[in-house]
């Protein structure tokens, strides 16, 4: 079930049942409602609220100096609440509030917000008062199958979770619950114990001990929680990129005229660059690994859809691709990748790439921005980590643990210099992107 956007005026609401817990564990009654609708939009629908909705909702009320004659009820039965919200209705002033439209779950869709696509489109995202987050949750989906994952559209509740992961600092703890109960909604891309499904033919792999200690994004279990998949995946409308557009752009712009043979993509986690790539160069052998097997899973149920034949989608650690042979491909690729480690693990990747390539091929790298400033690096540290190491477990570490590893240990334009790599381009495209181009 995917719940529509509905925008509009409430004209009739009625508690209809007592439904069993949702995601949270909480037992919800369902308000169905009627709108005077805007042109093309659905004019009913339903939400589910809980009791202690009901209480906030109130309390909001009574703020906005709305709560006259209401008389909330003592006792939630459906009876007593639906007689509560006839008289909500009874108020013009309430049917054109706020409060109103955030409870039935209307009038927001957060479609216009870009979240890192631009400095001040993020300033939206950090700051309440540059944009207004709803007070309840919007009504969430119910994705059943993997497939789902891929092909449904974003919901308004996806977006608010993502929206309010930026804004929970204080309540953090009461947030990451919220976010997990409704990750674990999701289908959790599983297979094999020993993922033998998706690793390459007679190789196992060592899994570094930070993969499975501190995660980025705040993602429960992180990328080896399989449940994860899709919240990731609907990363595309919010990071450069992953908008297959905007790294076709680029990638056309930088590497549109060569002729590669054989092409790596490291960290392709949905698979976006490894897609754009295959279409590209459709002539080209394309091996896309990434460290998460649920997420290799997902890529090869999207390369099955998108009827893609050239890209071989591995579970495999790129600190140790010892299974490719030195010097077998012309073109390698990553995204957002280096900065999700400690600066060991991101020096042994640097390591392998320069290993991998061709004598004059060439690594593309789209990842956080590293400036020749120590100051704006310690700011860009700061706003991520929030002054918190990623080896402190009590710590709120926030969404990038490991950028001050990435910043002050890795180096990167220092480091592609030390292996080797010649021509090095650090071309800046954002305040949260460059590209980093070297060649062999």
């Amino acid at each position: 079930y995917l719940p529509p956007y509905y925008e509009g005026t409430p004209t009739f609401t009625t508690v209809s049942s007592l439904d069993p817990p949702d995601f949270r564990g909480e037992e919800s009654y369902r308000i169905e409602f009627q709108l005077d609708a805007e042109t093309g939009m659905p004019q009913e629908g339903f939400v589910h609220r809980s009791w202690e909705d009901f209480k906030k909702f109130d309390h909001l009320l009574t703020t906005h100096l709305l709560n006259f004659g209401l008389q909330f009820p003592t006792e939630p039965t459906i009876d007593n609440l639906d007689a509560y919200m006839k008289r909500v209705m009874e108020h013009s002033a309430i049917l054109r509030s706020n409060p109103l439209s955030d409870f039935l779950g209307i009038n927001w869709s957060g479609r216009d917000l870009k979240f890192l696509q631009s400095l001040p489109d993020f300033m939206q995202v950090v700051i309440p008062a540059l944009y207004r987050a709803p007070d309840f949750a919007p009504e969430p989906p119910i994705i059943d199958t993997e497939e789902e994952c891929i092909t449904a559209d974003e919901t308004p509740f996806e977006i608010y979770v993502y929206l309010m992961a930026f804004r929970s600092k204080e309540i953090l703890d009461q947030y990451l619950q919220f976010f997990k109960s409704f990750m674990d909604t999701y289908p959790s891309f599983e297979g094999l114990p020993d993922n033998s499904d998706v690793l390459p033919e007679g190789v196992e792999i060592v899994m570094p001990p930070h993969f499975n200690m501190t995660f980025v994004h705040f993602l429960p279990g992180g990328y080896l929680n399989g449940h994860t998949v899709r919240i990731s995946y609907l990363g595309k409308t919010k990071f450069n990129f992953l908008d297959e557009a905007k790294i076709g752009e680029w990638l056309t712009k930088l590497h549109g005229d060569k002729n590669p043979k054989r092409i790596l993509d490291i960290g392709t986690g949905p698979g976006f660059s490894a897609f754009v790539l295959a279409e590209m160069f459709p002539e080209s052998e394309i091996i896309a690994v990434d460290l998460a097997a649920p997420y290799i899973r997902m890529a090869r149920k999207w390369q099955e859809l998108r009827n893609i034949t050239n890209i071989k989608f591995y579970h495999a650690n790129a600190e140790d691709l010892s299974w490719l042979e030195s010097e077998s491909f012309d073109l390698i690729n990553y995204a957002y990748v280096l900065h999700e480690m400690p600066a060991d693990n991101a020096v042994n990747i640097v390591n392998e790439i320069y290993r991998l390539l061709t004598p004059g091929g060439t690594m593309n790298g789209f990842e956080v921005p590293f400036p020749d400033s120590h100051l704006e690096r310690q700011i860009m540290v700061d706003q991520n980590t929030w002054g918190y190491s990623w080896q402190e477990p009590d710590g709120p570490q926030g969404p990038e643990p490991y950028l001050e590893e990435y910043e002050f240990g890795t180096l990167l334009t220092e480091t592609l210099a030390a292996v080797g790599f010649q021509n090095i381009e650090n071309i800046g495209y954002s305040y949260f992107e460059s590209i980093f181009l070297g060649v062999k």
